[in-house]
């Protein structure tokens, strides 16, 4: 089936330009390391373990996830594109979200509330996922993330520290080129939301702080 044509313009999806494109590829490149050094890893390599390969509920995905502006773009334009459903439902709930008080990361984990973006145990944006959801890993019991928010056995790791900055490095441009100096709010679903507004408004004259003040 031919995938739809993005619906929606704005400079913060398509400047500079090639700058998300590159971005995704980078994200490509790192899994493929991921793969390589995690997943299917050679035998006579010493790794740490990853008890995640063997995990059929993720309940890390009932966590907050925070993202930077230009990780969120990138959801944004992937998921309009393959899970246009799963980003209706992402952005109905950063609505509920913001329409009640406050959560700490302790109360957003009890509510047992799962990602939009999970469905049937499966991450729906795996190839953009956010950074916070591809470099966690559990190296014991992966059942402890159902209890516990941060059990003592996660950690976090990515296999090559120049991808990651060749990454950060595209996002701090296309916020530049952007008039972007900072985000807020930081919630996957809520910057997602914010993102869907400001596709319909024109391109930022002067530096501005991406929050709520700029779309009401």
């Amino acid at each position: 089936m031919k995938k739809a044509s993005l619906p929606v313009a704005h400079p913060l999806l398509d400047q500079p330009e090639g700058a998300l494109d590159r971005y995704v590829a980078l994200l490509e490149e790192d899994q493929a390391l991921r793969h390589a050094e995690y997943d299917q890893p050679d035998p006579k390599r010493r790794r740490l373990k990853v008890s995640c390969n063997q995990c059929t509920t993720p309940w890390c995905c009932n966590q907050r996830v925070t993202v930077d502006l230009v990780e969120a773009l990138a959801i944004y334009r992937w998921a309009t594109v393959n899970q246009p459903v799963a980003l209706g439902a992402a952005i109905a709930r950063g609505k509920d979200l913001r329409s009640k008080p406050p959560l700490t990361d302790s109360e957003f984990f009890r509510r047992r509330v799962t990602c939009p973006f999970l469905i049937k145990k499966q991450c729906a944006i795996f190839p953009v996922r956010p950074h916070r959801c591809r470099t966690h890993y559990m190296g014991g019991n992966p059942m402890k993330c159902r209890d516990e928010l941060a059990p003592t056995e996660t950690y976090e790791m990515s296999p090559d520290g120049q991808l990651l900055a060749e990454l950060e490095t595209i996002a701090e441009d296309v916020k530049f080129q952007n008039f972007v100096t900072d985000t807020r709010p930081t919630e996957l679903s809520e910057v997602l939301l914010l993102i869907d507004h400001l596709v319909r408004r024109g391109p930022f004259a002067a530096p501005t702080v991406v929050d709520w003040t700029v779309v009401e």
